[in-house]
């Protein structure tokens, strides 16, 4: 057995369309109910999310639940790796009544409406923001605390962007047993008895990326608290798992998948390599994009020259030779081919001659367009957080 806390949200995905009702609590426990684990799950909602409820129950006679009283909250995406819109507003959301939890397992994850009281022998905690997370000493103990977070959570909560001030904060401050700093592509890296390791991520085909980090701390929380296995172990394979997850949509336990074909991304230092994003910015849809695109690649601490940014607009010779320039110091370049932009398209030729690598994100047109450009080193995406990903582990 072991107690979840945490959300069950309405999950928007406007580039693909899709509605979900999950949330890292309910994702979480879906994922230990789907291996054989005994659940008592905390959480908060409406009267739809207790009917949903109530179907789990009727699937699963290991399951159990308790619900407070709240609204539906939904997390809207543009696409999966930007940063969503929540609805209502946060600043709004009423604060139910705290959630008290005494046992020997305990998972927890952050809430928007919800604050919690805990007890626990063993407890992993995910704050899920960083926008003023809160400590876990502020409403738990637990004798065993692992924090999983990533690298903008661990700054906030330790008030330091220093490496060594953070773990110590962490250490001596929160009293860890463990803490884990994820980072996206990279993978991630488990701090544990003053040793560093190093966790891989692993190269999909596709990458699901809501949920993604909820599916890494719940399968970390399985391989530990139920398997029993080493921490070192638990976050390999909580990074296998979520490789799985990613590229199919499965919620798996890493020793009973026969066939890992997933290849290992080692952590490698990417300060000077650069990004060129090739892309239409006429409409203010187009520059909306551009910016998005942009926004994710700097979050993932790369460098991006953008013609838009770093050139500006205009049908100066001058602009056209700055960009050719950056071009051919850029290490690989990103296209956005929707609309085939005939500067976008010049730019992807000039790559091709220059034997550069070209990952390509298009919604909309036809591969027959792109037939002068298939020589050449080019990947090309319909997801664009998958494009995004595949740019950096092709760096």
């Amino acid at each position: 057995m072991i107690s979840i806390i945490g959300g069950t949200y309405q999950e928007v995905n406007l580039e693909h369309n899709t509605f979900e009702i999950f949330g890292s609590g309910l994702r979480s426990s879906y994922f230990f109910l789907e291996n054989k684990i005994p659940v008592h799950f905390h959480t908060s909602g409406n009267s739809k999310i207790k009917d949903l409820l109530e179907e789990y129950k009727k699937v699963y006679n290991n399951f159990n639940y308790s619900l407070k009283e709240s609204d539906l909250i939904t997390f809207k995406y543009d696409f999966p790796i930007d940063n969503p819109r929540i609805l209502p507003n946060p600043l709004t959301i009423e604060k139910t009544a705290p959630i008290n939890v005494i046992d020997e397992n305990i998972l927890c994850f952050g809430m928007l409406e919800s604050s919690f009281k805990l007890k626990a022998q063993k407890a992993i905690y995910d704050p899920q923001t960083s926008i003023n997370p809160i400590k876990f000493s502020q409403f738990a103990q637990s004798k065993s605390l692992i924090y999983i977070v990533n690298y903008n959570e661990a700054k906030s909560i330790s008030n330091s962007d220093n490496l060594s001030e953070i773990k110590k904060f962490f250490f001596e401050k929160e009293n860890v047993y463990a803490l884990i700093i994820k980072n996206g592509p990279f993978g991630a890296f488990l701090y544990y008895n003053n040793e560093e390791f190093k966790i891989p991520s692993y190269i999909t085909n596709k990458v699901t990326k809501i949920g993604s980090g909820d599916i890494f701390t719940s399968s970390f929380a399985y391989y530990w608290m139920v398997k029993k296995n080493s921490l070192e172990q638990s976050a390999i394979k909580a990074s296998k798992s979520t490789a799985i997850f990613c590229d199919k949509n499965c919620f798996i336990d890493i020793d009973h998948y026969e066939s890992f074909e997933y290849q290992e991304k080692k952590h490698k230092d990417l300060s000077n390599k650069q990004i060129y994003l090739a892309s239409p910015f006429f409409s203010l849809s187009e520059k909306i994009l551009v910016e998005k695109i942009r926004d994710s690649f700097l979050n993932l601490k790369v460098k991006v020259f953008s013609p838009m940014h770093d050139v500006g607009i205009g049908n100066s010779i001058d602009i056209a030779i700055q960009d050719l320039e950056a071009l051919n110091n850029s290490d690989i370049i990103f296209c956005v081919f929707d609309g085939l932009d005939s500067g976008t398209l010049i730019e992807a030729g000039v790559s091709m001659i220059k034997g550069k690598k070209i990952i390509a994100y298009h919604s909309n047109i036809n591969q027959e367009s792109l037939l002068m450009l298939k020589p050449s080193n080019l990947k090309s995406f319909n997801d664009l957080t998958t494009a995004i990903y595949h740019t950096i582990w092709n760096l």
